[in-house]
């Protein structure tokens, strides 16, 4: 596997993680893993690291390592398939199938929302990714569908849905809270903060608000949320926090009496998956791939805006229990083992097929 790209607390690098524990979990597969070091990932036992400098100029290490790492271990090991993490992986000539995996395509879709140079380099890696991989592994149909809408090349390729887990939660820490609270993400545009700190004005004007927790925001969105916020006088209820990993981090969603998850845009919206495990109230947007995972188990914004959101915030807030038990069961479909039966499933098909004569 190709691992490198997998950051210290970024998605890929949790997705990396629980997909190894559930593919240790099928038996019979010798598992290799090329990491970058600072990537803090906790591999099973049994699986071989190899480890890879890329602290510095980290491009351009990160290429250097995939274009002459990767390949050297997969000849060493004698590799029967090799699995990009990411889209971007190695680009030089492997001895074996090579399967990547796919995610979401908003830097297409929505490019306003990443610079240029960001958006560039995932044209130029992403668009070399799909042409040289025997199998590509979506995460939701709608992904499927946004990858192949502008390349129907690809329909003649080895594709299939590979959706993420939730059984990661079942180990998260609760604390008992005296005043039940929200909680939203702001790290990114598509996660629309703003709007939520505009409902939550809507909400405290009717009476109807709660505190509400905005997590994993860096320093220069932080201070623009705490300034929305102080404009609209709503300190007492909206606490913008930075960034929480690890223990901090579960425990603060666990323990939440609710999850306000109004995105524009998801791959597969794991946190919402999350929440429903957890048997935590969700709201989203009537966005596809959220509509996709949750499968009626959310309340969903009819409309788009702050009172909208409101609106739903107040329906979400009387969820009976046994819905939260519905979305619970409909939550446990996804799990890590699943994801790793059906990548394993498309490598096997895949080493088949360059078998074949």
């Amino acid at each position: 596997m190709d691992g490198i790209g997998a950051g210290a607390g970024s998605s890929a690098a949790v997705i990396l993680e629980h997909m190894l524990e559930g593919w240790q979990g099928l038996g019979g597969d010798e598992l290799h893993v090329v990491l970058d070091p600072t990537s803090r990932v906790a591999v099973p036992a049994g699986v071989d690291v190899e480890h890879v400098d890329t602290t510095r100029q980290t491009e351009l290490r990160r290429i250097r390592a995939q274009t002459f790492v990767v390949p050297r271990v997969c000849r060493a090991v004698g590799a029967d398939a090799m699995v990009g993490l990411l889209p971007s992986a190695t680009v030089a000539p492997l001895p074996c199938p090579r399967l990547v995996i796919a995610y979401d395509m908003r830097h297409e879709l929505l490019p306003e929302q990443f610079s240029f140079k960001q958006r560039w380099l995932k044209k130029i890696s992403y668009g070399i990714g799909w042409r040289q991989a025997d199998a590509i592994a979506c995460i939701t149909e709608r992904t499927k569908r946004d990858l192949l809408a502008p390349r129907p090349w690809l329909r003649d390729h080895r594709i299939g849905i590979a959706p993420l887990g939730s059984d990661h939660v079942g180990t998260w820490p609760t604390v008992p809270i005296d005043e039940p609270y929200a909680v939203a993400f702001g790290q990114y545009g598509n996660k629309n903060v703003d709007m939520v700190i505009d409902a939550w004005g809507v909400l405290r004007d009717r009476g109807e608000a709660m505190p509400i927790k905005l997590i994993g925001m860096p320093d220069a969105a932080r201070a623009t949320a705490e300034a929305h916020i102080g404009r609209l006088g709503l300190g007492e209820l909206v606490e913008p926090v930075g960034w929480l990993f690890g223990e901090d981090l579960q425990r603060c969603f666990a323990s939440a009496g609710l999850f306000v998850f109004p995105s524009d845009f998801e791959g597969f919206g794991i946190p919402a998956v999350e929440a429903m495990r957890l048997r935590i109230p969700l709201v989203i947007s009537p966005e596809d791939a959220l509509l996709e995972v949750t499968d009626g188990h959310a309340t969903v914004m009819e409309g788009w805006g702050p009172e909208p959101l409101a609106d739903a915030v107040v329906r979400a807030r009387c969820t009976a229990p046994e819905r939260l038990d519905a979305a619970r069961a409909r939550a446990e479909e996804f799990t890590w083992r699943r994801m790793a039966e059906s990548i394993r499933s498309l490598a096997d098909q895949a080493i088949a097929a360059r078998r074949t004569p």
